[in-house]
């Protein structure tokens, strides 16, 4: 009976909505009062057909928070599908590791190379430098840029040094977390075959 008055008041304005209370029941009317305001509610016609339809902001976050979760499963099965079909065993992903990181320890090794060359370099100039001032001497303008071009060689090769031994440790890790997933995966029935 209350529905049935809310609904004539609601059609001799012209306007019709439909919401649902805290309980459940269903209401019609002109306005929707503000404590159901976000609630899921409908705009009706006077010929009693829904024309519009809001759903509440967090059904709306619900449903975009539900896509991001379904999106990541598919693409977690993605890779485990790829992880699966790559490698037979698990000595095989130690073996791709150690190919993976095998430039980067050559390269690595270079620097380091390079590196002692550049520290043998600062030695014997700074020793030349102290030759002239144990002689009471002024040092040379050339040599003192040479003493601060290998200071700034060495600290160049010491920034990609950290850079390749940063590289090496993310390569380490991903391989030993596509080993954990390999394991894991491989323990589960019906996982064996991508």
């Amino acid at each position: 009976m209350l529905c049935s008055i809310q609904y004539a008041q609601a059609e001799s304005s012209g306007r019709i909505l439909k919401w649902k209370d805290e309980k459940g029941v269903t209401h019609y009317g002109d306005s929707i009062p503000t404590q159901y305001i976000n609630r899921e509610s409908s705009l009706i016609n006077r010929q009693g057909i829904t024309v519009k339809h809001n759903k509440p902001a967090a059904t709306q976050d619900n449903t975009v928070e539900l896509a991001k979760i379904e999106y990541a499963k598919s693409e977690q099965a993605k890779k485990d599908k790829a992880l699966l079909g790559a490698f037979t065993n698990v000595n095989e992903i130690d073996l791709a590791l150690e190919r993976n990181i095998q430039l980067d320890k050559i390269a690595l090794e270079n620097l380091q190379q390079e590196k002692a060359n550049h520290q043998k370099n600062l030695i014997a100039k700074e020793t030349m430098a102290a030759s002239f001032e144990k002689r009471k001497k002024v040092t040379p303008k050339e040599l003192k840029a040479d003493i601060a071009n290998e200071q700034e060689q060495i600290a160049s090769l010491d920034e990609k040094i950290a850079a390749r031994n940063t590289a090496i440790s993310a390569t380490r890790k991903r391989f030993d977390e596509d080993k954990k997933r390999y394991l894991l995966l491989k323990s589960q029935p019906g996982k064996e075959t991508p």
